[in-house]
Parts: C-alpha cells; structure tokens; sequence
C-alpha cells in the first residue's frame, strides 16, 4: 500500500513538470538610462529636406533613424524662446507655466520682468549669477525623474540662459549657459556655490581661442548653396560692411560675435559631452536627464533669413558637430540605453524680401516704433478727446486704464468696443483679443482665439492683444527677420525620437511640442502629474 502511495505521487509530479505551467508576466519595455532633450532655436522642419543633401552627420542620422513628426506644431500664439523651452519641459502651455513671454510687463509694478531674472541668485566664481527657474510656475520632466529617483541627475546646458534654466526645470543638479563677455559656461548660486572641477577646466581650456576661426567661411563649395537666395540679398543685416562670407570675426570681441555662427553650438555641445562624461550620465544604474539648448540657429536666422547661404552652412556644420556628439556618447552610453528627444522653441518668417520676390506673397515690415507705437498714441488721445478726459486710456504695455474710462462714464465694455474700433483701422490688424476673452476658456471661439488663450497667463498678462496679418513682420529696423506670430511658419517645429530600439518612421499626425515631456516620463515608467495638457505620444511606448 505504502508503495502504490508513493507510485501515484510520482506520477502526479511527473505529470506535474511535464504539462505547460502558467505563461510568464510580459516584461515591460527596457527604459532608457539616458534621456536626452535637444532644443534647437529656430529650428524649422524643412531644413532636414532642403539640406539633406549635404548633410552626412547627426542631424541626418536623426532624421533618417528615428520617429519622426511631420505635422508636429506649438499649439499656441506667442512664439518665444521661453516660453517655447518651458512649455516643451513642463507639458503645460505658458497658461499654467506661466513663460508668456520672453519678458513682460509685470500689470502691478509695471516694470519690464525678464523670463529668468532673479536677483537673489548669486554670481559662481565670479561669474553668471542672476538666473534661475523662481518665475516659472511649473514642475518638468526633471522635477519628476528627480522626484522618482533621487539618485538620479539631471543636467541642462544651453547657449542662452532661459534656454538652459527653462528645460532644467525646478531643481536640477547643474544648470549652465554661456557668458558672452569671456566664452565661459556659468550658471548661479540658485543651483550650486562652485563649478565642478571638469567645468572650470573647461573654461579654463579657451575653446574659443582654440576652436573658432578668424572667419566664419563657407563649408562647402559655392555651387552646393546654388538653390539658396543670393549670398548678398536684401532684407539681410551686415556683419561690418557686408552682408556676404566671409564674415571675420573682430579676435577682441571673438567670445560675442562667435554667437552668430555655427561654432557657439559646437562649443556647447562639447561642453555637453564633457559633462556626460564626468557625471557618468547614463552610467550609474540609474536613469539621468541631460537637456542641450542650442542657440546659434536662431541668431543666424535674426540676421540672414532661413533661405540664406548663412543658414544653409550653419546646418551643414550642426549636422557634422552633431554626428561626433552621438558617436561619443554612443561610445559612453550604448545607443541601446539611450533616449533622445529633438525640437525647437518656434520656427521663423522668411525676409519679407524674400516671400515677395521668391514666394510671391504679399509680404512686408510693419515697424513698431514708427508706426505702431505712434497710432497707439494717437488713438489714445482721440480717445481722450472723445470721452473728454486728460487721463490716458491706452497705457504702455497694452493695459487700458478702465478707471479713467469710468470716471469720464464709460463702462469696460465701451471701453474696448471702441480701442477695437479704432485698432481695426490700423495698418496690417486682423484681431484683437482682451482680457475677459483670453483668460476664461469658455468665450464663443474664433479664428485663432484658443492658440492666444494657451499663450496667455492671467497674472502677468495684458488687457488686450493684438494678431496681426500673415507674412508681415512685426518689428524694427529694416533688415532681419522675426518669429512671434501664431502662424505656421512660426509654429510648425520639428520633433522626432531617436535612439534604444526605435524604429525608423514618419507619422504625419499631429503632435505638440506639450506631448514631448509626458511622453519621455512615460519611456522612464514615470506617472506625470495629473492635470497636465500634454499626451503621451503612443509609438514611444510599447
């Protein structure tokens, strides 16, 4: 009997191996140990197919390999560089962050307010100081990887100062931007009382005396930017008495002129690896944030226009620079481990010159100093003259004085009927957009009302603003060109994803640069905070 029991156990547990046990748990996806946030300002989507020809580096690599988003786009008016750093690290709009603008008009003080001034932030070493994220009303993708995982660090570098302490978030480890006046990368005592060793080596080093030229001259032969407009070409600023190459730079001042070529972002993304390098950035066993800023596109575009022989060169030269960055870190890291997010803050207009001569659009400058300015003026006083009161009613800044207009018995709502009356009337006006209509969501909608109201921060906003016509360029001076606008050309930005096992695609549905931090804590399997107005964008997560 004790014999048949033990047989019959035997069996059983022989059945017991030999039959399939229950599938295993689905793994989830590996997730990145470095995540990399490139913003390049002014970058606008047509320079990687206008100039894919010439290109043989990283921006091609990036181009050819990774995710790409061809209708990728703001989603919102006011088209700055802070506001366009701050919304792609929050995933909020500059409604919540609170970076309308690259700086303001505070409606209290009626002091003009920079995006990232602080006055309590200290120099480093002598240097930097005055900078940190205290305006910006919102966590980002930093904030929370740091939130997540302590251990974790979380870099930005940038060649602007909003550009580095607007994707760095709240509290970063390091926050570092160039200081024109010495070519040193600094950062202030908001992040940190002393550089670390290997960035005063770097300042210590003079990359610009030892990696910028006398001049800036053509990469390429003169026949490869033959599809480019004239390399002297009206609506283009000077550099010294010309507007061609080459374009020497003055050896005393090579530290602030270098900011217009293409070797600014060249020193910054080796500033980049040096710190990846030194902070073990991805190394660790933990995941780490390291965000680039690169700014040389957006100056050379101010000047010379995105269809210029400077452009072209510019992107040829970021493309190479960019292709040793990968490699290098490819190195450091594994491509396997890393994931790299690429955008920009806003697009640019092309030269009006150049859309009326070339595009055939009915483009031109409305200065604002010698013809908005003084139609605001003037009709403030007809204004007064017709309410019969010597209090200004349309005050600097674009606030209205509804007191004065009270006591002359006009109510808020006359009020604006008739600063909308006569704004209407001024040359190159399409829309206005007050207060009451931009901070309350639930205003009767019209063309291009909702892209203002995401541009628009109660707080620190205006009473009203102005939209004014496609393809006129809203400025001073007469030569260079802007961004600003809520239209295309200033809103439609690159975004793609490279790296890890990311197959090669182009998607062309619609994506928001307020996608791109959701989307990256969802690659580090981090929650995003709730309320947010970004969306995970779904072909990064598996």
């Amino acid at each position: 009997m004790h014999k048949k029991i033990i047989l019959s156990l035997f069996i059983l547990l022989l059945v017991f191996v030999t039959l399939p046990g229950p599938a295993p748990l689905a793994q989830s996806s590996p997730k990145p140990r470095l995540i990399i946030l490139i913003a390049i300002d002014q970058m606008r989507p047509d320079y990687f197919t206008r100039f894919n020809a010439q290109m043989t580096g990283g921006l091609k690599r990036l181009y050819s390999e990774g995710i790409v988003y061809t209708k990728a786009d703001l989603n919102y008016s006011l088209t700055a560089t802070g506001p366009g750093h701050a919304t792609m690290s929050t995933g909020v709009y500059p409604r919540t962050h609170g970076i309308l603008s690259n700086e303001w008009i505070d409606p209290v003080s009626r002091k003009r307010v920079y995006c990232v001034e602080d006055t309590q932030a200290g120099k480093v070493e002598g240097e930097g100081g005055g900078n940190s994220p205290r305006n910006l009303k919102a966590t980002g993708i930093g904030d929370w990887l740091k939130s997540a995982s302590p251990r974790s660090k979380v870099m930005s570098v940038g060649g602007k100062d909003r550009s580095a302490v607007l994707m760095g978030g709240q509290r970063p480890d390091y926050v570092f931007w160039y200081e024109s006046n010495t070519g040193h990368m600094v950062t202030s005592d908001y992040y940190t009382r002393e550089l670390p060793p290997w960035a005063q080596a770097f300042n210590a080093s003079d990359w610009t005396a030892n990696n910028t030229p006398a001049a800036w001259t053509r990469l390429l032969p003169e026949s490869d930017y033959a599809e480019d407009a004239p390399d002297d070409s009206p609506g283009e600023r000077k550099w010294g008495p010309s507007r061609a190459f080459p374009h020497p730079f003055l050896p005393n001042q090579k530290a602030s002129h270098q900011r217009t070529s293409p070797f600014w972002d060249r020193l910054i993304l080796d500033f980049a690896l040096e710190a990846a390098r030194a902070e073990k950035l991805g190394q660790r066993g933990v995941a780490d944030l390291l965000c680039i800023g690169l700014s040389a596109t957006d100056y050379i575009g101010h000047s010379y226009g995105p269809n210029s022989h400077e452009m072209r060169d510019n992107i040829v030269r970021l493309d190479r620079a960019m292709g040793e960055f990968l490699s290098a870190l490819e190195k450091l890291v594994g491509r396997q481990n890393i994931l790299l997010a690429l955008t920009a803050d806003h697009g640019v207009m092309p030269l009006p010159e150049y859309l009326t001569r070339v595009g055939n659009k009915k483009a031109r400058r409305i200065d604002v100093e010698r013809v908005v300015e003084p139609q605001l003026v003037a009709l403030d006083l007809a204004l007064q003259k017709e309410l019969k009161t010597d209090e200004p009613l349309i005050e600097r800044g674009r606030f209205l004085n509804y007191e004065a207009a009270r006591r002359a018995g006009v109510d808020r709502r006359t009020l604006e009927r008739r600063v909308r009356e006569g704004l209407m009337r001024m040359d190159g006006v399409e829309d206005i957009y007050f207060r009451n209509e931009l901070e309350r969501n639930n205003t009767p909608d019209r063309a291009w009302l909702r892209r203002y109201q995401r541009s628009y921060y109660a707080p620190r906003g205006e009473d009203f603003q102005i939209r004014f016509c496609e393809h006129c360029l809203v400025g001073s001076g007469d030569a260079g060109t802007d961004h600003g606008s809520p239209y295309l050309y200033d809103t439609h930005v690159p975004i793609l994803f490279w790296g890890m096992e990311l197959k090669p695609s182009q998607i062309a549905r619609p994506v928001y640069t307020v996608d791109i931090a959701p989307t990256l804590a969802r690659a580090l399997g981090i929650r995003p905070p709730r309320g947010i107005d970004g969306r995970t964008i779904r072909e990064l997560i598996r």
